[in-house]
Order: structure tokens, then C-alpha cells, then sequence
């Protein structure tokens, strides 16, 4: 009887070890296809949450760089330099190579070096009350951005704060690109419009819990426009009419 009782206790072992590892094997099944299934549905609504908040970060210190160095340096006559006639009109436009990649190289530096600042945490060398961020200071010290909440993926009012919140990092990728345009171009009758527009690259990954994309924005700034008076003309006719009247002057 012993004998029969020891293998029934020790069947009985086995069946419970067999179950509780059909059951971890099943919590482990399920776990894998709700993060599939979150990953499939729900992720990619919080990655376009992440980069928008993302965008608007970048956007803060873009502005904050053209506060503090293009309005601060420049000097519009720099940039742009005309040469008039003895009548006042305009000869020849020429752009200043060197203040333009100047102001350019400025601005890049200033939005890169800001945005590695929050990228490490370092919030207190960006003067973090002036940007005009909704972004607790004790998150951007941890270098995370923003916290989306898992409820925000339900697109319901009632339940976007609802649920875990999903902290926001983003990593810059290489080194912030910069295009510089001149261009000048007819405004109204006799006039000419000229504009110096650069355009930084920022190439960043975004990265949120079992998630990531990459995100590169472009942002136009504009260094100098001005306009230039020509000639005004004796006669101008706007459309593509025939005027019958129209009358040359005698001298």
C-alpha cells in the first residue's frame, strides 16, 4: 500500500507541474498577441503622436535660434548688397557668401546643441520657462519629452488619459543639414522681390516602449527678403487685350 500510495502522490506532482506549465505557456501565448496586436493597432497611432510632439520641440529651439541669433546678428545690408545707379535705380544685386553661411551655421549650431541638452537631460542650458512647452521639467530631466497615455489611442475624450503613459525620447541622427536659397524674383509692376531663405534638415528617432520610427523635418528660415523699386513704367497695360488708344508719346 505504501508503495501504490507513493506513485499516486508523485502522478499527482506531475499533473500539477504539467498544468501550471500549459498555463504559463498560455499567459505567455496571449501576452505575445496582445503585444502583437497593440504593436499591429494601437502603436502606430502613438508613434504619429510621438513625432508630432517631437516636431513641436524642434520647432521651439528652431524659434529660439532665430530669436537669439538671426534677429541678434543680423545685419540686413550684410546679406544683401545693391548697386545703384546715379538715377537711383538698381544695376546689380550681389549676395554676401560668407555673412549667409555665417548666420546659417549659427542657427544649425544653436538648434543642435540645444536639442542634444534635452536629448541628455541637461534642461537647465535651454532656459526650458521660455520655450512655451506643455512638458513637465522633471520628465525633460530625464530626457523624456512627453508621456502619451495609452487611452490617447482610443480616439475617445472620455478615455484619452486613461491607462499607462508611454514616455516620448528621440535620439538626433548625424549632424543638423542646412540649404541655403537666394532668389530674386518680379513683385507688383516695376519691383523686385529678393529672399534669402535657409532650410535646416533634422533627422531624429523617435522612441517610445517596444517602438520606434525615424522623423526628419525641414524648416524654412528666412535670413533677409527685400524689395527693390525699378523704373516706373510710362504705360502699363495688365491683360492680354489690344488697346486701340494706346499712344506712343512725341519727344
Amino acid at each position: 500500500m505504501k508503495h501504490k500510495g507513493v506513485k499516486y502522490y508523485q502522478k499527482t506532482n506531475f499533473n500539477i507541474v504539467r498544468k501550471l506549465t500549459f498555463i504559463a505557456l498560455s499567459l505567455c501565448v496571449s501576452v505575445a498577441c496582445m503585444l502583437h496586436l497593440s504593436a499591429k493597432w494601437l502603436y502606430p497611432t502613438f508613434l504619429n503622436y510621438a513625432k508630432m510632439q517631437t516636431n513641436k520641440l524642434s520647432t521651439a529651439l528652431v524659434n529660439k535660434a532665430i530669436q537669439t541669433t538671426i534677429l541678434k546678428d543680423l545685419k540686413e545690408d550684410e546679406i544683401v548688397e545693391v548697386t545703384f545707379q546715379e538715377n537711383g535705380v538698381a544695376s546689380s544685386v550681389e549676395f554676401n557668401t560668407y555673412s549667409i553661411n555665417k548666420i546659417t551655421s549659427k542657427v544649425s549650431s544653436s538648434v543642435y546643441s540645444h536639442l542634444k541638452y534635452v536629448e541628455e537631460g541637461n534642461i537647465e542650458k535651454i532656459e526650458y520657462d521660455k520655450l512655451g512647452l506643455e512638458v513637465d521639467s522633471n520628465l525633460l530631466s530625464k530626457g523624456i519629452i512627453y508621456e502619451i497615455p495609452y487611452g490617447m489611442a482610443l480616439n475617445n475624450a472620455l478615455l484619452a488619459n486613461l491607462g499607462p503613459r508611454l514616455p516620448v525620447r528621440f535620439t538626433l541622427l548625424g549632424e543638423i543639414t542646412s540649404q541655403v536659397v537666394c532668389e530674386v524674383t518680379q513683385y507688383g509692376i516695376n519691383n523686385a522681390l529678393i529672399e534669402v531663405i535657409a532650410t535646416l534638415t533634422i533627422k531624429m528617432q523617435v522612441v517610445i516602449p517596444l517602438a520606434t520610427t525615424i522623423s526628419e523635418m525641414e524648416y524654412p528660415i528666412p535670413i533677409a527678403i527685400k524689395v527693390i523699386q525699378g523704373v516706373v513704367p510710362t504705360y502699363f497695360q495688365g491683360s492680354n487685350a489690344i488697346d486701340d488708344n494706346f499712344v506712343i508719346p512725341l519727344q
